[in-house]
């Protein structure tokens, strides 16, 4: 590995979501192929933690601010050691960090590594300048998100690059794990039909959308459950939500699986009811798993799944409509899971680990 060119991954954030996992896969695809990444990110981070445990090289690097001077001396240090052919940057304050090193490498004469900003959302009235500029392009997972910032005219659209999620479906196959000790106890304790749900716990993702429509729905089908996967901000707004909701006896937070494959193989049902969402992963790991699938209909989410083709999308945000939706998935089993293997051969075609990878390895290439 003395001779593999080294790529640079960063993340300023404390907790991990389909974004952060989507890196490490991108981290471990490229070292198979005989590179040397490295991801910078903060200590103690959610991201940290997966990506030692993981096996993947880490450097901690605080991220205080977007300003912050002994992270830009810190990484200054570390480029001037690995001499790194790519940085690829997914939060706000690690991304203008890695730019500006960028910048000071051109200032002393060395060669300019282009920096690529990983970016799976927008908020607001996109401004040209950081994309124009300050990056060498802006990595985007959909052609939704993709339209949205050309919202703003001034950005050189050729900036902009949309790069489908790689899913390690292989990875999929082979997670023969258990589910945590506490997660099958109460599964066991609570029989009847599982939804699950794995996204992190941000207002965005729809959570307390299903949490209401759980309500209706348990008027139907009163042993219901529901699985929600993962950590985040809003973890103590909903665990308040299901007390006056009177569901406490249906729903569980599991906290972050290591892996979601065998979650999905227990489940009946997967949801992913986003307000907001430039592409989403969970969709796409349940239909592979043949896992019959609701989604919103929202963002780039069309561009994963067939409404009643291969599964079902629903407004988001509407109770009524998820409440049905959930109730006709979960009593009509047999047209749900022809729609649930349709979808598997779709994702297989759209989102492979291979074209993933190449597209990154093309981006700093022709650069």
């Amino acid at each position: 590995m003395a001779d593999a060119k080294v790529i640079l991954f960063s993340d300023s954030s404390i907790n991990i979501g389909g974004q952060e996992l989507q890196a490490l896969q991108q981290m471990r695809s490229l070292n198979a192929l005989g590179y040397e990444t490295i991801l910078l990110c903060k200590p103690n981070s959610a991201i940290s933690s997966r990506a030692k445990n993981d096996g993947l090289a880490v450097q901690e690097i605080r991220f205080r601010n977007a300003f912050h001077i002994p992270s830009l001396m810190q990484l200054l240090r570390l480029v001037k050691e690995k001499t790194p052919v790519a940085m690829f940057c997914h939060g706000s304050h690690d991304a203008l960090i890695c730019a500006l090193v960028g910048m000071v490498q051109v200032l002393l004469g060395r060669k300019r590594i282009p920096v690529f900003r990983v970016k799976t959302f927008q908020h607001g009235y996109p401004l040209s300048f950081a994309y124009n500029y300050l990056f060498s392009g802006t990595i985007i997972p959909s052609s939704y998100l993709r339209s949205k910032f050309l919202d703003n005219s001034a950005i050189k659209s050729q900036k902009l690059q949309v790069v489908y999620p790689g899913i390690d479906f292989s990875a999929l196959d082979c997670s023969t794990d258990p589910l945590p000790e506490h997660v099958l106890n109460w599964l066991d304790a609570h029989p009847g039909p599982a939804i699950s749900h794995g996204a992190i716990l941000r207002g965005e993702k729809g959570h307390s959308t299903i949490l209401k429509a759980l309500v209706e729905v348990k008027g139907r089908i009163p042993n219901v459950r529901y699985l929600i996967a993962g950590e985040g901000q809003d973890k103590s707004l909903l665990e308040a939500e299901i007390a006056a909701l009177g569901l406490t006896e249906n729903v569980l937070l599991t906290g972050i699986l290591k892996k979601i494959a065998p979650l999905l193989r227990k489940s009946d049902l997967a949801v992913l009811p986003s307000l907001v969402e430039p592409l989403g992963m969970f969709q796409i790991e349940a239909q592979y798993l043949e896992v019959p699938t609701i989604a919103s209909r929202v963002g780039g989410i069309p561009e994963t799944i067939l409404h009643q083709e291969t599964g079902l999308m629903i407004e988001p945000g509407n109770v009524e409509q998820w409440a049905n939706a959930i109730v006709w998935m979960l009593s009509n089993p047999e047209p749900a899971k022809q729609m649930a293997k349709a979808g598997k051969r779709m994702v297989v075609d759209k989102f492979s680990l291979d074209a993933n990878t190449q597209s990154l390895i093309s981006l700093f290439e022709k650069v």
